[in-house]
Parts: structure tokens; C-alpha cells; sequence
């Protein structure tokens, strides 16, 4: 299921803005509307919510809607802006367009006005939305282009970070599997949140039933109607697995309380090759590990050579044996994951 539009009604007759946020509930189910009355509330809200699309009155007492224009372009350039106003003129439609302002909508009678501004919303907002994907995604490329060729080492936690905020989730993680066992071994939460993952990655029990281990990635979403059984158990999942050699050796995980958002196709072939990118480090990891474990080997063959020469048998097999212990260690039993990797 995709996010709602998020739009923020701005008028001081609340009675009015009421009525504008009912009919256009009641024309477009996907819309999920803030109301305020204050435009110094609006901007409170501009700031901390993701909102879509910006519908103002203009005739307000403390603050126009042109004044509350020019502040909400210092927030946010591109954010859809729609003016309206009962009594429009010629200079304020001018001054709007000066401003930058999306559009300019004048109240009329009848129900037809209501279908074509939530026309308008949803066309602005789907432009602006499709603009700020485009965006991250662009800026996420970019920051692991930099992570992983400028710097001398890659940090789990930073392609976990950068993961999470690229898909604007609050929790992320890298676990190890074992017998089936998973063992959390780096996290990244975003700022503000208080998650306990004490014993794992805690998952809304409208998830247990999904498979997790198919091979490839995994993205699924609770029903916005299912029930969580606890209030850390997350809702929205993504994931894939990490390989070392052709061994499986954890999962890189995105995770988030709130539901739902669907996953793109970009989104998942991005979590796809941050975790092939953590599992090609740590290969070369496990490949350093192996080339120290040969060469330990050959010294402990000279040992056992030496020994044999001298009929200590005991020494010899002794050699042997940590020379077969050497070289017979599986990958994803031999890697000690740190935070920074090499």
C-alpha cells in the first residue's frame, strides 16, 4: 500500500477548513489531511511533518497567505503550494505567481470545485514526490559511491545509516545467522527513537508467517488494520541476505512501527546491493583471514617435518591436526565482524 498524500489546509475560519478537508477526504481516500488555523502552526507543522502538498487561504489576519508562501519556499523550495482565496483579484493572483506559488485556485460554488482542486493536489503532489525520490536516490548513490571509494575503510553502521535514511525508515540492522539463530551484531536507530532490540530485531506478529530466508530480498508490510502484538513490533520490514563466499552468512535489515509504505523496485535493488557490498567485504575479509591460515599452515608443516625427522610422531600429528583445522574453517564460522571493515 502506498503512503498517504499528506496535505496541510491552512485558514483561520475553522469552519471553513473543516469543510474543505471533509469533501476532500470523501473524494480521495489517500489523502491524509492536517488542519490549522494559525499560520504560525502551519509552518510548525511544514517543518516536522513530510507534507505533500500546501492548500492556504489567503485572507487571514495575523499572516496572508503570500507571507506564509515566501516562508514555507525558505523551508522547502518545491513543496506544492496552493493559494485560494474567495475574493481573488488580478494583483494577487500576480503577486502569487511572483512568489512561486503551484497554483491558484478561487473559491466557487458547487460541487465540481471540489473535484478539480483534488485533481490539482494530487497531480502537485504526485510531481513533488516523484522530484524528492528521484532526489534521494541520486543523493544516496552518491554518498556510497563516497563511503565505499573515498574512505579507506566501510563501516557497517554507516551503510546502515545510509540505507535507513535513503529509505526514510527508523531502525536498521545487520545480524548473523546460525543454526537458525540470529545474533544482532550492528544497529542503527534513527534520532528520537526508543526501540528496545535487546533479544533481536522485535517484528509485529502480523509478520510471523513470512519467510525471511528465500534467498533474496524480503519487503512486507502489516495490514494498516492488523493488530501488534507489542509497541516496538515493527510493521514494515525489508531485508537480504549477506553471503560470504557462496555461504549465507546474516541479514541486512530496514525496518519500521509505522504501516504501511510499499516498496519500490529501485528501493529493494538498493537494500540488494548494500548488502551484497557488505557481503563482498566481508569475502575479502574472510579471503585475508584464509591466505594468514595458509601460511600458518606451511610454517606448521615444517613443524611436523621437523618432528618426523626426529621420531616425535606425537608433535607431528599435533601439527597436523591444526594444519586440518586451518584449512577446513567455514566462512561464516570464521569472520569476527567488527564495526570497521577493511
Amino acid at each position: 500500500m502506498a503512503r498517504p498524500t499528506r496535505v496541510l489546509i491552512v485558514d483561520d475560519d475553522p469552519s471553513l477548513a473543516d469543510l474543505m478537508a471533509s469533501q476532500l477526504r470523501d473524494l480521495r481516500d489517500e489523502f491524509s489531511i492536517r488542519v490549522e488555523t494559525d499560520p504560525n502552526d502551519a509552518l510548525d507543522a511544514v517543518d516536522e511533518e513530510d507534507i505533500d502538498c500546501v492548500l492556504s487561504d489567503y485572507h487571514m489576519p495575523e499572516m496572508n497567505g503570500l507571507e506564509l508562501l515566501r516562508y514555507v519556499r525558505q523551508m522547502d523550495p518545491n513543496i506544492p503550494f496552493i493559494l485560494f482565496t474567495a475574493r481573488g483579484s488580478e494583483e494577487i493572483a500576480s503577486n502569487a505567481v511572483s512568489e512561486g506559488v503551484t497554483d491558484y485556485f478561487r473559491k466557487r460554488r458547487g460541487e465540481e470545485q471540489w473535484r478539480v482542486l483534488a485533481n490539482r493536489i494530487e497531480n502537485v503532489a504526485a510531481r513533488y514526490r516523484a522530484e524528492k525520490a528521484a532526489h534521494r536516490r541520486e543523493n544516496a548513490l552518491r554518498e556510497l559511491t563516497r563511503t565505499v571509494i573515498d574512505s579507506v575503510s566501510t563501516p557497517v553502521d554507516e551503510l546502515l545509516e545510509l540505507g535507513r535514511e535513503t529509505l526514510e525508515l527508523e531502525y536498521a540492522a545487520f545480524l548473523r545467522i546460525d543454526d537458525g539463530e540470529s545474533e544482532l551484531l550492528v544497529e542503527s536507530v534513527a534520532d528520537g527513537t526508543d526501540i528496545a532490540t535487546g533479544h533481536g530485531v522485535p517484528l509485529s506478529e502480523a509478520l510471523a508467517d513470512v519467510d525471511f530466508d528465500d534467498g533474496g530480498v524480503t519487503a512486507v508490510t502489516a495490514e494498516e488494520s492488523a493488530e501488534t502484538d507489542a509497541p516496538n513490533g515493527f510493521r514494515t520490514y525489508v531485508g537480504a541476505p549477506v553471503y560470504v563466499g557462496d555461504r549465507r552468512y546474516g541479514t541486512m535489515c530496514f525496518c519500521d512501527r509505522e504501516s504501511p509504505i510499499e516498496f519500490t523496485a529501485w528501493e529493494r535493488a538498493f537494500v540488494e546491493l548494500l548488502a551484497n557490498l557488505l557481503g563482498h567485504e566481508l569475502t575479502d575479509e574472510w579471503a585475508r583471514d584464509q591466505s594468514e591460515a595458509v601460511r600458518s599452515a606451511k610454517s606448521r608443516l615444517d613443524h611436523a617435518r621437523e618432528a618426523l625427522d626426529e621420531g616425535d610422531e606425537a608433535t607431528a600429528r599435533a601439527e597436523l591436526d591444526a594444519i586440518e583445522e586451518l584449512l577446513e574453517r567455514d566462512p561464516p564460522a570464521s569472520i569476527p565482524v567488527s564495526v570497521e571493515l577493511s
